[in-house]
C-alpha cells in the first residue's frame, strides 16, 4: 500500500512537473513574443532535466528518466521559443 501511495505522489509530481510548462509555451506562441521570459532560468531548467535525466539513467530507475525527459523535452521547447520570439512580436513583424 505505501508502495502505491509513494508512486501516486511521484507520478502527480510528474504530471504538474510537466503541465507547468504549456501555459508559458503557448502564451509565447500566441503573442510571438518572449521578451519578458527569463533565458538564465530556462538554462538552468534545461541544464537541471539533462541532469535528472542522466542521475535516472544512471540508477536505472526508469520512471524517473521518462518523468525528466518529457519535462527536459517541454523546457527545451520553452527555451527555443524564447529564442525564437526573443525580440517579441513588433520586431517579427518589421522582419
Amino acid at each position: 500500500m505505501a508502495s502505491l501511495i509513494i508512486n501516486a505522489i511521484g507520478a502527480v509530481a510528474a504530471g504538474c512537473t510537466i503541465v507547468s510548462f504549456i501555459p508559458q509555451i503557448a502564451k509565447i506562441l500566441r503573442e510571438r513574443d518572449a521578451s519578458a521570459v527569463s533565458l538564465r532560468m530556462y538554462l538552468f531548467t534545461v541544464t537541471a532535466f539533462v541532469l535528472w535525466t542522466l542521475y535516472g539513467a544512471l540508477l536505472k530507475a526508469w520512471p524517473l528518466v521518462a518523468a525528466n525527459s518529457v519535462s527536459l523535452a517541454c523546457a527545451a521547447t520553452a527555451l527555443w521559443c524564447k529564442w525564437r520570439f526573443r525580440d517579441g512580436a513588433q520586431a517579427a513583424k518589421a522582419r
